[in-house]
C-alpha cells in the first residue's frame, strides 16, 4: 500500500474552502438585500410619517388663520383637508361661524410650534398640534392677543390624501 499522495488531499481542501467562501457570499448577499429591503421600508415610513403630519398641519393652520374679510378662503381651505364627521361639523356650523366673525371682525394667525405623530397605521394617524399666533376682534378693543391652541387630530387616508376626521382641544 502507498500512503495518499498530498494532491487528492489539497483539492479536498480547496474544495472546501471555496464551498464556504460560496456560502458566505450568499450569506453576504441575502443580508445586504435584507438591509436594502429594510431601508426602503422605513424610507416608506417616514414618507408617510411626514404626509400625516404635513396634512394635519395645514389643517390647524387653515383653522387659525381666520379673516373676517375672507371667510371663503378659510371655508375652502379647512373643507379641503377635512373628512367624515370633522367634515359634517364644520359645515353644518359655518354659518353661525360666519355672522360671529363678521360681527366681532375676527382676524387671526398662527404658526405651528410643533407637531408630532402621537399613532399610526397605513390608512390612519392621530397628530398632537400646537399652534402659537394673535386673534384680535371687538373684544380685543382691535388689539391682537397672544393665543396658543394645542390640539388633537385624527387623519384618515381618503384616496392617497391624509384627511382630518376629527379635531379635539387638549392641554
Amino acid at each position: 500500500m502507498t500512503p495518499a499522495s498530498p494532491a487528492p488531499r489539497r483539492h479536498v481542501v480547496l474544495y472546501l474552502f471555496a464551498l464556504v467562501l460560496a456560502c458566505v457570499c450568499v450569506a453576504g448577499g441575502v443580508a445586504a438585500y435584507r438591509t436594502y429591503d429594510n431601508r426602503e421600508a422605513t424610507l416608506v415610513e417616514q414618507e408617510r410619517y411626514g404626509d400625516v403630519v404635513a396634512a394635519a398641519s395645514q389643517e390647524a393652520l387653515a383653522l387659525v388663520n381666520i379673516d373676517y374679510r375672507d371667510l371663503e378662503t378659510t371655508y375652502d381651505t379647512v373643507r379641503a383637508g377635512a373628512t367624515g364627521q370633522f367634515l359634517k361639523e364644520y359645515t353644518d356650523s359655518w354659518d353661525e361661524q360666519v355672522d360671529l366673525f363678521k360681527q366681532s371682525k375676527s382676524v387671526s394667525t398662527g404658526e405651528i410650534r410643533a407637531a408630532a405623530v402621537s399613532t399610526i397605521d397605513d390608512d390612519s394617524a392621530t397628530v398632537m398640534v400646537v399652534v402659537e399666533g394673535t386673534a384680535q376682534n371687538t373684544a380685543t378693543g382691535n388689539e391682537p392677543q397672544q393665543r396658543r391652541y394645542r390640539w388633537r387630530l385624527d387623519v384618515v387616508n381618503v384616496d392617497g390624501d391624509w384627511l382630518t376626521s376629527k379635531l379635539e382641544f387638549v392641554g
